[in-house]
Order: C-alpha cells, then sequence, then structure tokens
C-alpha cells in the first residue's frame, strides 16, 4: 500500500498545474495526502470538486503557512513534512505541484515501488527529470539543473523533507542530516515549474522569491529576467503526457527564445565544456544529491 502526499497554496492564482499533478499521481497510490495553505483564491475549492473523480481517497489537511518562517524556502520543506506525517503508509510518494508523472511509463513505476517496497537495503526511489522550460517545446539540461531526484521514501528510513523541499534527508541528534540509500528507476518526472503565460509566471516568480528571502526579495517585472538563452535549452523531441497536453495549448505560438541571443557567453561556455566532460565520462562537475546512489532499478 503506497501513501501519494503533496503540498498546494494559491495553485490557481499562480498558474500550478496541480490538477495535472494529482491525476497524473493517483493511479500509482492508495491514498492522496494533500496538505492545504491558507489560500486566497479558488484553489481548496478546486481540489473538492477534483477529489471525487480520483482513483484514491483523498485527505485534506489545512496548514496555514507561517509567515515567520519565509526564507530560504524552508517553509516549503515544512509543509511537506506536515503532509507526510498524515500518510498513513510506510512508502510515500511525493509529487510537487508543477509536476507530473506519464502515464506511459506507469508499469515501470508500478514495478519499481514493488521493488522498493520489497528492498531492505533502500530508502529512497529516484527518478529522471525533465525540466520544461519557457513554454511546453523546450526542455532544459545542463548542470545547473537537477538530472535525477528521490519522490518516493519510506516512512520508516526517518527521512524528512529538507531545505526547500527538493529532496529528503534524515536529521540526526546533533543537528546535522545524513543522506539516505536511494535506488534510481529508469522512469521520469516531468517539471513544469518554468512553464506558464508570462503574468502568472512573473507573479509566480515573486510569490517563490519571497520564500527564499522574504520581503527583502527583488521583485521581477520583465520577461528577459525570467528567461535567459543559454547552454542546454533544446527542443522537446518526444510526445506530451496526455494530461498536460490541454494546457500546452494555452502556449501554442509563444516563444519566449525566438528573438533572443546569447549575452552571457563566458557562462555558456562553462556550460558546453562541463556538458562535454559529462559526455565523455557519465561525472556531472559539482552535481548535488541528497542521496547515496546504491543500485538502478533496470
Amino acid at each position: 500500500m503506497i501513501s501519494g502526499f503533496s503540498i498546494i497554496r494559491n495553485g490557481d492564482k499562480l498558474g500550478y498545474p496541480y490538477i495535472e499533478a494529482l491525476k497524473s499521481l493517483a493511479p500509482v497510490v492508495d491514498e492522496l495526502v494533500i496538505a492545504v495553505g491558507d489560500n486566497d483564491d479558488s484553489t481548496y475549492e478546486s481540489l473538492r470538486a477534483l477529489a471525487p473523480q480520483l482513483p484514491c481517497p483523498v485527505k485534506f489537511v489545512d496548514s496555514p503557512w507561517d509567515p515567520k518562517s519565509m526564507k530560504g524556502g524552508l517553509e516549503l520543506s515544512r509543509q511537506t513534512n506536515v503532509a507526510l506525517d498524515h500518510c498513513q503508509y510506510d512508502v510515500c510518494f511525493y509529487i510537487q505541484a508543477d509536476e507530473g508523472l506519464d502515464e506511459r511509463e506507469y508499469d515501470t513505476i508500478r514495478r519499481d515501488l514493488q521493488r522498493f517496497a520489497e528492498d531492505p537495503s533502500v530508502d529512497a526511489l529516484s527518478f529522471h527529470w525533465r525540466h520544461f522550460y519557457g513554454n511546453f517545446t523546450y526542455v532544459i539540461a545542463n548542470r545547473k539543473w537537477y538530472r535525477k531526484e528521490a519522490r518516493v521514501i519510506k516512512k520508516s528510513s526517518g527521512l524528512r523533507s529538507y531545505g526547500d523541499a527538493q529532496g529528503f534527508r534524515i536529521p540526526q541528534v546533533n543537528g546535522t542530516w545524513r543522506k539516505g540509500r536511494a535506488a534510481l528507476s529508469s522512469a521520469h518526472v516531468n517539471h513544469y515549474g518554468w512553464v506558464r503565460p508570462i503574468a502568472t509566471m512573473i507573479a509566480k516568480t515573486n510569490s517563490f522569491n519571497r520564500l527564499w528571502h522574504g520581503d527583502t526579495a527583488k521583485k521581477v517585472t520583465d520577461q528577459d529576467l525570467l528567461y535567459v538563452k543559454q547552454f542546454g535549452v533544446r527542443k522537446f523531441r518526444g510526445e506530451l503526457p496526455s494530461l498536460i497536453r490541454e494546457r500546452a495549448k494555452q502556449l501554442e505560438g509563444y516563444d519566449p527564445f525566438a528573438a533572443q541571443k546569447i549575452t552571457d557567453w563566458a557562462q555558456y561556455l562553462s556550460l558546453w565544456s562541463a556538458d562535454l566532460v559529462e559526455r565523455l565520462t557519465g561525472w556531472r562537475i559539482g552535481e548535488y544529491s541528497s542521496y547515496k546512489y546504491v543500485k538502478k532499478y533496470p
């Protein structure tokens, strides 16, 4: 049995594809636990309308956000742990409101979830990442963007959401955090966090920046400050999951890079050289990881 969990706050106002995220996760879990923040839009009403459509029970947790915790992204991990604490099963599958699974990989995901549940040598299950950038026809891949991350953990391992909720680590009594042991699935998670109509993207970016810098966060007002043409931006050659295709239609014809030129050549060459090393050796320079990868599930 598997719990799914997520956190959502002002998803409608800030353009999060949280409906698609939850719909993509629900078929592979046995319950969904959602920590619902103190929304000032229609998000909670949208969630309540969605719940009867899903193939698993849904539990809402009322969890207001702490205005004193609006720095370093720590409120994101606190809210994630609120949802995690309400999960009733040991194996817990986390999805963020701007992520999504591909239904064509459900068989692989279900197989690896079963392996993970029965595998005492690992605490977490990681997936490969696709970062969509600018619109749904571009993806970005360079060493500044993580290429794998864990989204399934065992509660019994002691793993907790860490930092800005990108990943999970095990807290220690001396205040440090220990890395868990992870297996790597061949399946993917799609990240849509950098794909929205431009006005909504600006609003989302300013809201997110406040989680990191509080009231001192610098406000973004210009499209060019959001989408910067850089090494690693390329056309997505695959097919979008069915759940996200309707949202993708909203951005048809919008290309943030059509008129852009590379301006930071030093950064471009740095990323290009790091990519070359990675392709030749498999080693990504300076790669951050919250886990010790001990195996791959074939």
